[in-house]
């Protein structure tokens, strides 16, 4: 099984797995890269080869965003496999990119390039094996990061990998939190790592201080905007305030693309928590009421403006366009008033240069460039809070724990998030092998046979006769004590055990027939010639 990273590997953004198992090349993800970046914002996938089966982990745009550009390139399979949430929201998204596609100069795609991806994505059932090429089925396990978000558990004949996307460990407002099953026994993992070198805070905590600092400016008089994300978050955070909003009478709106998503959450009732099943089945409304409603018109959102405190949920979250950006440059101004930042914030946007200006004590130092041209002082509260729909590093060390694959890639996220992350599943789970890929690059995972055939040797005819075959082979490493004992006793017979066993063995080589690696003494290279 080879595996290429095309993006997403050491990024957050354009997420593009392609793998190859048993002769067939199945991509996983088709993503974008988000916000201001020196790259292209799409993944490495010009002058590919036909693909057998493309498979969507969900929708976010950094992982559906460059299907377009495949339909495009004529590099698009027949079956695009989703789960139907998933097809859903990627309809809303696509549709809302071309806007802004079709007014570029030189535009990427067309609407055509769009229609053809929409046409070929094929909903999948939680939980049900799809054949998705001659010989490699996927299981579509629930994630729990956002609606119709899934795994991919990918079987060939012998090897099978977990794609995890993007998870959630806890259950959320609107749906419950990842699924692992018993049978999920996968040889490799490729694992999101967004906040691996974190932990978050408590998230009742965290939605109690949005609910108390929400109330507490618009009873003052003060107008609060929460730019947040239209897929997942804005859901979320409107049923974090909705009650206690209602109670006090203070008006919550919904403006920009979160209006149809939310549409689409409230049609999707089976995947949705069971208290909001049973809301929905009893004919109420999931998110609007008498004091949370749709902003319907730009007269609206002017009358809002001018109009008594309120509170608005709008899209986009990074404040990188969309109606959150016109209505921050209208709240930023006023110390009345308060931006609330409830979630990740990419290098480049004007939401990460917000959050670092609200943190300057001088006045002058606060001028924030809200576009090309337009520059604001930043006079209003800022206040971030905690309310990830990813899984930190507890929950993540904790699924490489539960599931026990030979290898692990950690991809999605910045260098610090990676390598933290990385130490603390060495720490748990010392038999893994982990792995920090690189885009562009390939990497190979193959079970091992052995060679021990049942000998009996002592430590130093094992090392002798094992350097001996590397050398025939012409593996040259470095390599791990469990690489070593994998060769020798076979991938499926290595256990915590055999890899002690050789980490003894190679303590004990006064012969150096393996010599630890000078820049990293856990690795060994080859050493005394047989």
């Amino acid at each position: 099984m080879e595996l290429r990273f095309l993006g997403g590997a050491d990024e957050v953004g354009a997420s593009c797995t392609l793998i190859e198992i048993d002769g067939q090349r199945i991509l996983v993800d088709a993503g974008i890269r988000m916000g201001p970046s020196n790259n292209s914002k799409w993944p490495g996938v010009g002058n590919m080869d036909k693909i057998d089966a493309l498979l969507l982990t969900h929708a976010h745009s950094d992982h559906t965003g460059s299907l377009p550009l495949l339909a495009k390139e004529n590099i698009l399979p027949e079956k695009v496999y989703c789960t139907h949430p998933t097809k859903q929201i990627t309809q809303v998204l696509l549709e809302d990119a071309l806007k802004r596609v079709e007014k570029s100069r030189s535009p990427e795609y067309t609407s055509d390039h769009a229609s053809c991806a929409l046409s070929r994505m094929s909903s999948v059932s939680w939980m049900e094996p799809v054949q998705v090429s001659d010989c490699a089925k996927a299981t579509w396990i629930p994630a729990g990061h956002i609606l119709g978000a899934g795994m991919i558990y990918l079987e060939g004949k012998q090897d099978s990998i977990l794609v995890t996307g993007d998870v959630s460990g806890d259950d959320q407002l609107t749906i419950p939190g990842i699924v692992i099953p018993e049978w999920c026994r996968p040889d490799v993992i490729v694992m999101e790592s967004t906040y691996g070198n974190r932990q978050h805070k408590d998230r009742a905590c965290q939605e109690n201080a949005l609910v108390q600092h929400v109330t507490r400016v618009t009873e003052a008089g003060g107008r609060v905007l929460i730019p947040a994300f239209a897929v997942g978050r804005s859901q979320e955070v409107i049923l974090v305030l909705k009650d206690s909003l209602e109670r006090r009478q203070i008006p919550l709106y919904v403006d920009g693309m979160v209006r149809r998503l939310n549409d689409v959450y409230s049609r999707s009732v089976p995947d949705l928590k069971p208290s909001l099943q049973c809301r929905a089945i009893g004919g109420g409304d999931i998110f609007y009421s008498d004091f949370v409603r749709k902003v319907e018109s730009r007269d609206h959102r002017e009358r809002i403006l001018s109009g008594p405190p309120c509170c608005i949920v709008a899209s986009s979250g990074m404040l990188n366009g969309g109606v959150s950006n016109a209505y921050a440059g209208h709240f930023a101004g006023d110390p009345e008033n308060l931006i609330a930042i409830v979630g990740y914030q990419g290098e480049g946007t004007p939401g990460r240069a917000l959050v670092n200006l609200s943190k300057a004590k001088e006045l002058e130092e606060r001028k924030w460039k809200l576009s090309q041209k337009e520059y604001v002082n930043v006079r209003c509260e800022v206040k971030e809070y905690s309310l990830s729909a990813h899984a930190d590093r507890m929950k993540l060390t904790e699924l490489v724990e539960r599931l026990s694959p030979k290898k692990c890639f950690l991809v999605h996220g910045d260098d610090s998030a990676r390598k933290g992350l990385a130490e603390s599943v060495r720490n748990s789970s010392p038999t893994v092998d982990v792995r920090l890929p690189e885009n562009g690059r390939t990497y190979t995972y193959t079970k091992r046979a052995g060679i021990t055939n049942g000998k009996q040797f002592g430590n130093y005819r094992i090392l002798a006769e094992l350097n001996s075959y590397l050398q025939k082979i012409g593996a040259t490493g470095p390599f791990r004590a469990r690489d070593l004992a994998e060769y020798w006793f076979g991938t499926e017979a290595t256990t915590l055990f055999e890899e002690k066993l050789f980490q003894l063995f190679l303590t004990l080589d006064r012969q150096e027939v393996f010599v630890r690696d000078r820049q990293s003494p856990h690795l060994f290279r080859l050493g005394w010639i047989v």
